[in-house]
C-alpha cells in the first residue's frame, strides 16, 4: 500500500500553534491540550503536523489562543480535512489546493505558498518540510491569516464600511449600508436597534491611557502601522504605560510620530531615549522581553520613526482639534484590514491622572482627522 504524502497545511497550522504557544510566555504544550480537553501525547503530535485538529475543538481553540479569530481557524481546519482526503497523490494535492483556493478566496494566498513546497513534501522528511514552511512564506501567511477579524464584506463592497480607511477616508455610504442590513431585520426589533443606535450617537467614549495601553496589547498582532501626532516630542518617552511590544509583531510595519513644537534636530535625540528607556524596561523584565532584546536596535531603527513637523502647525492644529477642543495627541491605529482606529487625549508629561481627558473618535470625526493626516504625511514625503 502505497504511503500517504505528508499535509504541509496541517503541519504548517502545528508549526504556527507552537508559536503562539511560545508567545504566550512559554505555555507548556500539556497545559495547552489541557485546555482543548486533549491528550499532551496527542496535541504534540497536532503541533508536529502528524495529527488533524478536529473542528469540535476549535472554539476551545480561540479561547486557549486569544489571538485566533474563530472563522478563519474554521476555513483552515475545514481545508486541512479536505486536503487530507487528496494524501494518495501530490499531484491530487496540487490540484485540492488549486480547487481550495477558488472555493475559498480568503485563503488564497496561504494556499499559494504550496506551490513552492510540494517538491519537497514529495521527497524529503518532517525536518525538511518544516524548514520549507517558514522559508517560503507559508507559516508567516497563516499566522497573518488566522490572527486578522475577517471582513465580512468582499474587497469591492467595503468602501470603508462601519470604520473609514486610511486609503479610502471617506465614504457617504455609510448609512445606506446600515439600512440595508435593517432589511433583514424582524419589524418587532427596529424599534430597539433604532434606539440603540441612537443614543450610542450621544455616548462619548471616555479612555485612560491604562485602558488605551490594554486596547493596545488586546490588538497588537491586529494592526499593521501607526500614527501619533503630538505637540511635544517627549510625550513617546515614557514607556511605563506602553512598552512598544507591538514592534515585534510580524504583522507590525511602522509606526511613525509626528510632532510640532521644537526643532527638527531634536528628533534624533527623542529617538535614542525611547530605545534607552524601553531598553531598561526590558532588561529589568528580561524573562518577560527576552525575545524582544535579542533584536532590539535592529527593530528600533526600522520601525520606530519620529519626524519634526514644526512648518506643518496649522495642519497639526488643526487634527489636534476634538469639538472645539484643543488636544494634545492623536493615535491613529492602521488595522491589518485597512480600518483605522483614532485616539485622541490631552495628555502631557506634565500631566495628573486627575486632569487626562481622551476619546475615540467618532466615525464622521475620523473621516475628517484621516484626510488631514494623509495630506499632512504626503506634504512630509512619509508613505504607508
Amino acid at each position: 500500500m502505497a504511503q500517504k504524502v505528508r499535509n504541509p497545511l496541517a503541519q504548517a497550522l502545528g508549526l504556527v500553534l507552537s508559536e503562539l504557544r511560545d508567545k504566550m510566555g512559554g505555555v507548556s504544550s500539556s497545559q495547552v491540550a489541557s485546555e482543548l480537553g486533549l491528550a499532551a501525547s496527542h496535541y504534540r503530535m497536532i503541533e508536529a503536523g502528524s495529527a488533524i485538529l478536529q473542528p469540535s475543538r476549535a472554539i476551545r481553540v480561540v479561547q486557549t489562543f486569544d489571538t485566533i479569530e474563530f472563522i478563519p481557524l474554521c476555513e483552515v481546519i475545514v481545508s486541512i480535512q479536505v486536503l487530507d482526503g487528496a494524501r494518495q497523490s501530490i499531484r491530487d494535492m496540487k490540484t485540492t489546493a488549486a480547487l481550495l483556493a477558488e472555493a475559498t478566496p480568503s485563503l488564497a494566498k496561504v494556499l499559494r505558498k504550496l506551490d513552492t513546497l510540494w517538491k519537497v513534501v514529495d521527497k524529503g522528511d518532517a525536518g525538511e518540510v518544516s524548514k520549507a514552511i517558514g522559508s517560503t512564506g507559508l507559516k508567516d501567511e497563516l499566522v497573518r491569516f488566522l490572527t486578522t477579524e475577517p471582513l465580512p464584506l468582499s474587497a469591492a463592497d467595503i468602501d470603508n464600511f462601519m470604520s473609514p480607511t486610511y486609503e479610502h477616508p471617506l465614504s457617504g455610504r455609510l448609512y445606506g449600508k446600515i439600512g440595508n442590513i435593517l432589511q433583514g431585520v424582524a419589524p418587532f426589533y427596529l424599534d430597539t436597534v433604532l434606539q440603540l443606535v441612537d443614543n450610542l450617537r450621544n455616548v462619548t467614549p471616555r479612555v485612560t491611557a491604562e485602558e488605551l495601553a490594554r486596547w493596545e496589547g488586546l490588538h497588537q498582532n491586529k494592526f499593521s502601522h501607526e500614527i501619533g501626532i503630538v505637540r511635544k516630542p517627549e510625550i513617546v518617552v515614557d514607556v511605563g504605560i506602553f512598552d512598544y511590544s507591538y514592534l515585534w509583531e510580524k504583522n507590525f510595519k511602522k509606526i511613525v510620530i509626528i510632532y510640532r513644537d521644537g526643532p527638527a534636530s531634536q528628533a534624533r535625540a527623542i529617538h535614542k531615549k525611547v530605545a534607552e528607556n524601553l531598553r531598561r524596561k526590558f532588561e529589568a523584565q528580561r524573562l518577560r522581553y527576552e525575545s524582544q532584546l535579542q533584536t532590539f536596535d535592529k527593530v528600533l531603527n526600522e520601525k520606530l520613526t519620529i519626524v519634526c513637523g514644526a512648518e506643518l502647525a496649522d495642519t497639526i492644529d488643526e487634527i489636534l482639534l476634538y469639538r472645539d477642543i484643543a488636544m494634545n495627541n492623536l493615535w491613529a491605529y492602521i488595522m491589518l484590514n485597512g480600518y483605522v482606529v483614532p485616539f485622541i487625549d490631552t495628555v502631557t508629561v506634565e500631566s495628573t491622572e486627575k486632569g487626562l481627558y481622551g476619546t475615540s473618535l467618532g466615525y464622521d470625526e475620523t473621516s475628517e482627522k484621516l484626510v488631514l493626516i494623509r495630506k499632512l504625511c504626503g506634504d512630509l514625503g512619509l508613505v504607508f
